[in-house]
């Protein structure tokens, strides 16, 4: 998935960064035209990818990721709740 890349992208210390697995590549393909990394692109297929930087907007849309699987697992842990309480 294209946001695991990111997050991995976005754990590098230093930049720029080759990506040479072509899945990968047609990710970050995907990463760079809706904003989120700096990239510059192979033109021809076997040759590496090279990421810039993560941008602002890939940061903030990984944060967001991350509130949203925190809700999800509070929303799974009350209904765990009301069902212990309905049982009990």
């Amino acid at each position: 998935m294209s946001l695991e890349l990111l997050r991995e992208l976005a754990r590098c210390e230093a930049f720029p960064v080759a990506v040479t697995d072509q899945i990968s590549v047609d990710r970050l393909r995907l990463l760079k035209a809706a904003g989120m990394v700096e990239a510059q692109l192979p033109d021809e297929l076997g040759e590496p990818a090279w990421v810039h930087a993560v941008t602002g907007w890939g940061r903030a849309t990984l944060r967001a990721d991350g509130a949203r699987l925190v809700l999800e697992l509070r929303q799974e842990r009350q209904i765990d709740v009301r069902r212990d309480s309905a049982e009990g």
